[in-house]
């Protein structure tokens, strides 16, 4: 049995899809599992023993290379087409089934509606079972990039996030100071510092003011090795980005940070994840009348409710 899946471009995007991965492959263990990745976010998947064959998709690549991309496609027929892109790719392959162009949806959640998705096509979707985002080579070198900062743990740390793609998304970094500053205080907690590289003069800046505190991390480790730390820590808390993602999917408490982005569209919910957004009713910004890609504020949000819902989290975790 062959099936190929479509999933997305972003980081962030491609670990909300790896669910409908994983129900496909416990419904279907012994199938054979295509799936078709943006470039940048190729080494989510890669780590997988699940898929069969990742196929990378560029969007802006020449014609002629998108030909010659569906040419390869076209020499498997598959039994089903499950497109978490919305592409005319299932339209352009041999297949059984597959999902249609035009759909709509009655959750509002991605995560949801990719399953969603999914459930058009397949019937009796189990309940997905984790996706293996690492493996030990990954857990491996993550320790040793520990020992090169000074940080002698092997567990338990506070991961920290203060970076995303896009930079509406990301708290100031002040805040992110007095939460760290605070979390250490009342937990003795080291935090690490974790992102790409772009991303390390934010945390250079907060490890200048909080040496003993925090360690920094950002643009040392590819995404399976961060998630190997993010599976052994204590807590995550992160802007609405990837980092936040890998928290929920490897069942690690996180706080996802909340502004300009639809909490209800892209975090999540349960027992071991909270979402810290302020009231955009309350403020005055008028972002409401902008368009979503320009909307920017974080509507009064403070450091300490997000202290709050961080220790509530790990206070709880440490009951369990």
């Amino acid at each position: 049995m062959n099936i190929l899946v479509v999933t997305l471009s972003n980081f962030g995007d491609v670990i909300l899809t790896t669910p409908v991965i994983m129900a496909l492959v416990r419904k279907y263990p012994e199938a054979r599992l295509t799936v078709v990745v943006g470039p940048r976010a190729r080494s989510v998947l890669q780590r997988s023993p699940d898929i069969y064959k990742t196929v990378i998709y560029d969007k802006k690549a020449s014609l002629g290379q998108k030909l010659k991309f569906i040419a390869e496609l076209r020499k498997v027929k598959y039994d089903c087409v499950v497109d978490l892109r919305n592409t005319v790719i299932p339209f352009l392959v041999s297949c059984k089934k597959r999902t249609p162009l035009f759909r709509k949806f009655t959750r509002v959640n991605m995560r949801d509606r990719h399953l969603e998705m999914l459930a058009g096509v397949e019937s009796d979707i189990p309940v997905p079972s984790s996706f293996l985002f690492f493996n030990k080579a990954d857990e491996v070198f993550a320790m040793r990039a520990l020992d090169v900062i000074g940080i002698q743990e092997k567990r338990g740390w506070i991961l920290v996030a203060a970076g995303a793609a896009s930079e509406r998304k990301r708290w100031p970094v002040q805040y992110f100071k007095e939460v760290i500053r605070k979390l250490h205080a009342k937990t003795g907690k080291k935090i690490l510092l974790v992102g790409t590289l772009n991303e390390r003069p934010v945390a250079d800046s907060i490890l200048a003011e909080l040496p003993e505190s925090v360690g920094v991390l950002c643009g040392d480790l590819v995404l399976p090795e961060t998630a190997a730390l993010i599976a052994k820590a204590s807590l995550v808390v992160a802007n609405d980005s990837a980092i936040m993602h890998l928290g929920f999917e490897l069942g690690t408490p996180t706080v996802g940070i909340f502004g300009p982005t639809d909490h209800e569209k892209y975090g999540h919910g349960g027992p071991k994840f909270r979402v810290a957004r302020g009231e955009a009713q309350d403020c005055a910004c008028g972002s409401e009348r902008l368009p979503r890609a320009e909307r920017s504020c974080f509507h009064g949000l403070k450091p300490e409710k997000v202290v709050e819902l961080s220790l509530e989290l790990l206070n709880a975790n440490q009951a369990a």
